[in-house]
């Protein structure tokens, strides 16, 4: 009631400046009766009505509950697994067999007299293994360096390839790469000679 009696004295302040007519005649408003409904917009209003007219804020509500976790996305595809690489390389070792006079230094037994012309040296794999690669190279009676002696008499290998002979018929086996094999021209005489072969698992 309070409220509603300092709203009619704000609107009369309102009306006794805004209208001529009402301050000429003396109009008295004392009841919101007075006044037709719809006559007064808020823009007739000053802004301290304006201001009575809001209402205070209201307490903030409760916070709701908590919403159900949405579900999970599907899984994408999972790719179809390669196929298997090769093996790998394994079992790496290089093997020597020497041919010397040097009883000392030599794999062919005491008394060996040297690689002769034409001869055919070879040097084998450990059991399981097969050749990746191989050489050979003329060395002095005591294996400390090279064979001189092979550098001026012409001695030289005319074959040295991956395999394994056999002695009963002096052939190469077929389809055995177990071993390394030289053969020397007929210029070699009597030389010393270490051969070399470098292998790997079969498997």
């Amino acid at each position: 009631m309070k409220k509603a009696i300092s709203l009619i004295a704000v609107l009369v302040g309102v009306l006794a400046v805004t209208s001529g007519a009402f301050a000429a005649n003396h109009y008295l408003i004392t009841s919101s009766k007075q006044i037709k409904a719809g006559a007064i917009s808020v823009s007739d209003l000053s802004p301290a009505a304006r201001k009575a007219l809001h209402g205070q804020n209201g307490k903030t509500g409760a916070t709701g509950p908590q919403g159900h976790p949405g579900a999970t996305g599907a899984t994408g595809a999972t790719g179809a697994q390669g196929p298997q690489g090769p093996a790998g390389v394994s079992g790496y070792e290089v093997r020597t067999w020497r041919y010397s006079k040097d009883d000392a230094n030599s794999d062919a037994g005491p008394g060996y007299v040297g690689v002769g012309p034409g001869a055919i040296a070879t040097v084998a794999c450990s059991s399981g293994k097969v050749a990746v690669g191989g050489g050979y190279r003329f060395t002095s009676e005591d294996e400390t360096g090279f064979n001189s002696q092979a550098l001026s008499d012409g001695s030289g290998v005319v074959a040295s390839f991956p395999g394994r002979m056999d002695w009963s018929t002096n052939t190469v086996k077929p389809n055995n790469n177990s071993g390394w094999i030289v053969q020397v021209n007929d210029s070699v005489n009597l030389a010393d000679m270490t051969l070399y072969v470098i292998c790997m698992n079969a498997n």
